[in-house]
Formats: C-alpha cells, structure tokens, sequence
C-alpha cells in the first residue's frame, strides 16, 4: 500500500509540473502583441525576410504546354456571336483571336514591335506576350498571348479582366458568352490602412461537383466579386487533383481537357484578378480509395516517408506551375501532417497555412524563416457565424483573427439570371460570409494575404 502511494504521489506531481510548464509556455505564447496593419504595411515584432527560395523547380511548365484547336465551341460577345475564328486551347484556358475581339468592341489595334496598342475613347492599353498596361496600371496576362498561324490570341480569362467582362460557359451547348460585368466589380476604395490583422480562407476548391457546373462558377464569380468591392482579400485552397476511386473519377487537370475544366480554371482566374491568393490544399486530399475532400493525404499512416511527402507536394507543384496558378502557401489536408511531414513542406513553401502545435493553434509561429499560420476563429458551422462574430468584437490578447470557409455554403444564398447581355444578382445579406465581412468591416480589421507577412 506504501509503494503505491509513492507511485500515486510520483504520478501527480510528475503531472503537475507538466501541467504547471504547459501553463506557464501557453500564457508567454499566447499574450503577445496583436498584429496590425500600419500605413499599409504589416507590423509585427518577427516577421521573416523575402528571401526565401523553394528547394524545388517544377518540372512542368507553362511556356511548354501544348496549343490545339477545339471544335464545335462558339464564343458570344454581348450577344453578338464571334463568327468565322478558330478556338485554341493551353492549359485548360480557351483563346480566340485578339483582332476579333477588338473588331467587334470597336478597339483600334496597332503593332508597335513587340507590343499592341488598344485604343478607345478615352481607354488606353498597351498588351504584350505577358503583361497589359491598363490606363497605367499593370496586369499580368493569366494566359500569355499566342501566335498561331499568323495571329495573336487572347485567352477568355484576360478579355474578362481586361475588357471588364465576365464569362458564362454553356457546357450542353458549349457556348461562351462574354457579359457585362457583374455590379460593384471593381474593388472598393473604402479600404482600411491602420488596423488589426483578419485574414479569410475559402476551403477545399477543387475541379468537381459544383464547380464543373455553369450556375456553380457562376456563384464563385460573384462571391468573389463581393468579396473584392468590399476590400477584402482571401485565400483559396486548392485541391488541384480530385479523384473519387468509388465513383471511377480521376479528374487531373492536366489531362482530362473539357469545356468545364475549362470553366473552372477560368472561375479560379477570376478569382485571383478579383482578390483572391491560391494556396495549395495537398494534391489530390485523399489516398488509397477514399474521396479527395474527405479523405486524409499527408499522416502517420499516408504519405508518411519523405520520399512519398515529396511526391504529393511536387505533383500539386507541377500542376500549378503547368497551368499557370501562383501558390503561395501549402494546407495540409485536415491539418494532419506530421511534424517530419512539415519539416519536408517548409523546404517547399515559406507559408504554411496551419498551426504548427497545440501550444500555436492561436498565434503565427515563426521557424526560421517559414511561418506557420493557424485559424484560431476555427470555421462556419451549420451556417452560424456567432462564435466568430464574438471572437472579431472581443479579441482575446494576442489571438490572430484568422478563420477559414468553406464557400459551398454560400451558394443557396446565391440566385442569378442572364437579362441584356448581363448578370443580374441576388445576393443575400443573411449569408454567412456577409455577415463575417460585415463584422471585419464594423469592428476595424484589415484582410491582408499570408504573402504580406514579411520584412
């Protein structure tokens, strides 16, 4: 009886001194200084540099994508149809010919060398292989020009965004109309300057289901639409494979070329050109036979040698680097990857969009030179917003107002028609995005990007 009580005593003190060293790394962990924005700048008291370089150059390109022509597709230019072109597709992004375009929007279009001048009353555009100068300011072409048979293409992401225009793809009739563009489409000047850091993720954007559906894209253009006229920005996580292996689906981006990955390419340009920031969410977030989305891709138990890490995280790079998408931070699916797993990702990406440990699932963590970024506001559930709500109004000390959605709940707060070459909207103000922004907005925050982190 003697003996086990001294065990008894040895356990409980053994475990209040853990308890008393857990309480004591928690409070210097957690009460830190909030981090603001301050004359448009992030200030925070470790923030890395800019010199981070991944230790991988993908494999897979852009520039060597291969260009074919696509048939039995139309192209509808506020209700005019585009007759007599060919349609060329790279990198699941559609193109058509620029002077077409110019014709019938009634742009003058002259070569200078290696550049085109767009003029039109008082609009003024200077378009290169890659670039556009609109009326000063710059834009980086989502698609690049091509040349083909002795003609320059445009690619639909970039008249969108250069012409202010927004795309609709019939995927029965395969047609493309090109619209006027959705109200409030350019980003409000009404942003803050100075104030607490908040910072948005939409979860789990892939290439299936909703998003291979016209009214589906639709909806992700107007809720980024809304999100950029009212000045925030936002993350999205990508999962640039979905494979569903009960179902017989594979659906890689690289080589299942069809109109709706077309469109869905497009609504993840869209996004980026309207505020948005892509990351990668895994590769195809899920192993063996489970469903990308649900299933678990980096753990103990999958993916769990570093040669196997590696391989999720170069194909997810390769995909992106082939169709042109910047990703700035790596998610691991479900926040599940081990502490082996990160060390590998952090060679890769100076982002990682999660909390590093139990003890910083509240607060940026800085390794070296790799942040780790948590979601201490956690998510929408069941469509009630009140726990972050109360989490903006009544910030705890030091706690980072991060928060990640998963925007599929949005979309029966979404209803749209097609009315004069047009877009018309109904967005309600009860959905739970709405309502989040709206506390960002009233209580003085700053949405900034994860690449806004840095010295």
């Amino acid at each position: 009886m003697r003996k086990l009580k001294k065990c008894l005593l040895v356990f409980i003190s053994s475990l209040a001194i853990v308890l008393i060293s857990y309480g004591v790394l928690f409070y210097f962990n957690f009460f830190q200084e909030f981090v603001t924005v301050k004359d448009n700048k992030v200030q925070w008291n470790n923030l890395p540099d800019d010199t981070f370089k991944s230790c991988y150059a993908p494999k897979l390109s852009f520039s060597s994508m291969p260009v074919t022509e696509i048939s039995q597709t139309s192209i509808n230019l506020l209700g005019n149809p585009v007759n007599n072109i060919k349609v060329l597709e790279k990198a699941q992004r559609y193109y058509i010919p620029l002077k077409s375009i110019c014709t019938v929007l009634g742009f003058s279009l002259v070569k200078n060398n290696s550049e085109f001048i767009l003029t039109k009353d008082n609009m003024n555009y200077i378009l290169s292989n890659t670039d556009c100068i609109i009326n000063g300011q710059s834009y980086s072409l989502r698609g690049n020009l091509i040349f083909y048979e002795n003609k320059e293409y445009i690619s639909i992401s970039d008249i969108e965004y250069i012409f202010n225009l927004v795309a609709d793809f019939d995927m029965n009739n395969k047609v493309i109309s090109l619209l006027t563009p959705l109200s409030n489409s350019n980003k409000s000047e009404n942003e803050l300057t100075d104030g607490k850091v908040a910072l948005i993720r939409l979860e789990d954007f892939s290439a299936e289901s909703v998003l291979l559906s016209e009214s589906g894209q639709m909806k992700f253009k107007i809720i980024g639409n809304y999100l950029n006229s009212q000045g925030i920005k936002y993350h999205i996580a990508w999962v640039p494979r979905y494979k569903s292996p009960s179902n017989n689906i594979d659906n890689d981006l690289l080589s299942n070329i069809s109109i709706e990955n077309v469109g869905f390419i497009n609504t993840l340009d869209y996004l980026i050109n309207h505020g948005g920031q892509v990351g990668l969410h895994g590769y195809s977030h899920q192993a063996g036979n489970n469903t990308s989305i649900s299933g678990i891709e980096l753990s103990h138990k999958y993916n769990s040698s570093e040669e196997a890490t590696r391989s999720v995280l170069e194909n997810a790079i390769d995909t992106a680097s082939a169709l042109n998408i910047p990703c700035t931070f790596f998610e691991s699916p479900h926040y599940k990857a081990t502490s082996k797993q990160k060390e590998v990702i952090k060679e890769y990406f100076q982002y990682l969009y999660e909390p590093n440990s139990i003890l910083t699932f509240h607060k940026i963590q800085r390794e070296n030179n790799n942040l780790f970024i948590p979601t201490p506001l956690g998510y929408v559930d069941n469509l009630d917003v009140s726990s972050i709500e109360k989490g903006l109004a009544h910030p705890t000390p030091g706690e980072l107002a991060s928060l990640f959605y998963h925007p599929y709940k949005e979309l029966n707060f979404i209803n749209f028609s097609k009315e004069n070459f047009g877009v018309k909207v109904d967005y309600s103000s009860s959905s739970p995005l709405q309502q989040i922004v709206t506390s960002i907005n009233r209580y003085n925050y700053r949405t900034i990007h994860v690449s806004d982190l840095k010295n």
